[in-house]
């Protein structure tokens, strides 16, 4: 079985306005102590998926690059010692300008880390710090500067548009700064406010605005424009490379590999066990990271949820997921996974998205057009049974 991990880190600095993902300040004592217990769900998951091959590794946060290397590198060496990985394994981590250290990086690099993602979001230090990042624009291209010192050469930047009080000309201003550090990959991310943030509250209360949906579009649009003329090809919704530079982890997901999460609140999506009447099984561990540490100290399991995808669901996921990607969902795919085509399964609700403009046909699968991945909502609406 070829398998894909995802490793979370859940500590921060300081939790920024707009996140709602698991992450909070710690000090060195707690992040050594979670290392310590994501050793043993390490080792514990090794043993259950003996002979699964991984083709690529994603270490997520929070913010890795704040582990301590002795901490660190007790994860990776169990993550060596208890899986056998590809030779050509993307392995990728994420980081943040401002915490990224050259002994940092040497470690990951040692034990394989060949991609990094750091989170840039802006190039103006006044909307850096209105969403509470915790980096300027000039600690961004120190850290890129010290990433290529260290040998990497597949460099990710998280970018983000819809930013309180954001304009077009700023967000035009930080395509241009990104592009000229020329990384191999750029994320453009539209900010989403998540309920219980302080970014949603702020929003709430008319302490701060966003921009509306029309100016998000705007921005969209101009970076996909910018982008594409810089040489970047969009490929997901949010996601654009240079050629043979796409995150092949995150493909995974969308095109519905296995991974396994490793971690304090990580998710995974593994097969079912033999007299299982499933598709998949989405996993979840625990989401405290103090519950988390103690059932690891006490050798109990990490997961929280387990639950049983069926074949219905599991085509919309399938759906869902793919048509997040400019070449949309293979048929071949489809058919092979399912052994139905979608045209059989949605017959009228396809055929609406191409009436509608929505959605295409291609010479290999269905896929959903421009006017379709800016009204994507509305397209998946049409597929839900």
């Amino acid at each position: 079985m070829v398998l894909q991990l995802y490793v979370h880190f859940p500590f921060c600095k300081a939790k920024c306005f707009y996140c709602d993902f698991c992450s909070h300040p710690a000090g060195q004592e707690e992040m050594l102590r979670y290392c310590a217990a994501l050793e043993k769900e390490i080792l514990s998951a090794g043993k259950k998926w003996i002979g699964a091959e991984v083709s690529t590794v994603f270490i997520g946060g929070g913010t890795p690059s704040l582990v301590p290397e002795e901490g660190m590198e007790r994860v990776l060496r169990a993550m060596k010692s208890s899986f056998a990985f590809r030779p050509d394994v993307e392995f990728t981590s994420e980081a943040n300008p401002g915490t990224l250290r050259e002994n940092w990086l040497e470690l990951m690099q040692r034990y394989g880390m060949n991609r990094l993602s750091l989170g840039v979001q802006a190039a103006q230090d006044a909307l850096l710090k209105r969403i509470g990042r915790i980096h300027t624009f000039a600690e961004a291209r120190q850290a890129v500067e010290m990433a290529r010192r260290s040998g990497i050469r597949n460099l990710n930047m998280d970018l983000m548009f819809g930013l309180p009080g954001q304009s077009a000309g700023e967000w035009r201003e930080t395509l241009d700064a990104a592009c000229h550090m020329e990384p191999e990959h750029i994320s453009a991310y539209s900010l989403i406010l998540e309920e219980n943030t302080r970014l949603f509250d702020m929003v709430e209360r008319g302490q701060i605005s966003v921009p509306d949906d029309d100016a998000a579009a705007e921005m969209y649009s101009l970076a996909r424009e910018v982008l594409t003329a810089k040489g970047y090809s969009q490929y997901e919704i949010s996601n654009y490379a240079r050629e043979g530079k796409r995150c092949r982890h995150n493909v995974g997901y969308w095109q519905g590999a296995y991974y396994l999460g490793l971690g304090v609140n990580a998710h995974g999506m593994m097969p079912p066990a033999r007299e299982e009447d499933a598709r998949w099984i989405r996993l979840a561990n625990v989401e405290d990271t103090g519950e988390y540490i103690r059932r690891m100290e006490a050798g109990e399991d990490a997961c929280a949820l387990r639950e049983a995808i069926g074949e219905e669901e599991a085509m919309f996921e399938t759906m869902m997921l793919g048509l997040r990607m400019n070449d949309g969902v293979q048929s071949s795919l489809f058919t092979g996974r399912f052994g139905r085509a979608m045209e059989q399964v949605w017959p009228d609700e396809l055929e609406s998205l191409v009436r509608d403009g929505l959605g295409m046909w291609t010479g290999g699968g269905f896929r959903l057009t421009d006017k379709g991945l800016l009204m994507q909502n509305e397209a998946l609406l049409r597929l839900m049974k």
